[in-house]
């Protein structure tokens, strides 16, 4: 909140009134969005009922569906399926959900470092969901000795959040500008949509008696369903 009331003065609306740069950055940067500006009045905007009958909006919508209704359930229910699994106490529980986190932090700087570095988005979004949900699979074989099953929460923990910066690099290198503008917003519905029925789905199925080791393995199944799907984006080639 503070960083946000402090952008509001600190933050120019133009790259021309930004002092911290320079005269030749500023005068660049004003060059790009005026290229941009002309190229946007060159293109035929395309309208949401449009953009909906693309195959890659309905792809990129049904796989992070299906990717988050994993995530989501996994996030909500991480502390407690990691309790159930050490038999340990609430501070255990909750170092052992930071070092997961913190292997996150790693996966995601790595992920977009490489995907910078080859160029290539949807390769490393899907390695991305198939070694989460791989991963959580190990996790469910049952009777490991719980140090292994660390050994897998953390390994999940360097994958897991990889995924969604490449992932959300394709609308804009799959669609057209216009055609992205219209169906970001939707595909983003959907992501939103699986935190409510992953988060619930997941509940119901404990309340019903649902395993730890069984519900590990219908979210490494949300994780790979999500892979396969992305899988079938099209990305245009070069020349395309």
């Amino acid at each position: 909140m503070v960083i946000g009331v402090v952008t509001l003065f600190a933050l120019t609306d133009r790259p021309r009134h930004a002092k911290w740069l320079t005269q030749d950055e500023r005068d660049y940067l004003e060059g790009v969005l005026a290229r941009e500006a002309e190229a946007k009045e060159t293109v035929r905007k395309v309208k949401v009922t449009e953009a909906l009958r693309l195959p890659n909006v309905w792809l990129l919508a049904l796989g992070i569906f299906a990717t988050n209704t994993g995530g989501y359930s996994l996030t909500f229910w991480l502390p407690t399926t990691l309790k159930s699994l050490s038999g340990g106490s609430d501070r255990s529980t909750l170092v052992y959900s930071g070092l997961f986190y913190l292997c996150g932090v790693v996966g995601v700087l790595y992920s977009g470092y490489s995907s910078d570095r080859s160029g290539d988005r949807k390769w490393h979004c899907i390695a991305g969901q198939v070694l989460t949900g791989s991963l959580l699979a190990a996790r469910a074989i049952p009777s490991q000795p719980f140090g292994l099953v660390v050994v897998w929460l953390f390994l999940t923990g360097l994958v897991v959040q990889s995924w969604p910066p490449p992932f959300w690099a394709l609308p804009t290198i799959t669609l057209t500008s216009s055609a992205a503008a219209a169906s970001i917003g939707f595909i983003n519905i959907f992501a939103n949509l699986a935190g409510y029925f992953g988060n619930h789905l997941f509940g119901f199925l404990r309340s019903r008696g649902m395993s730890d080791g069984t519900g590990l393995l219908c979210l490494a199944g949300c994780y790979l369903l999500g892979g396969a799907i992305v899988s079938r984006v099209r990305v245009p080639q070069k020349g395309d």
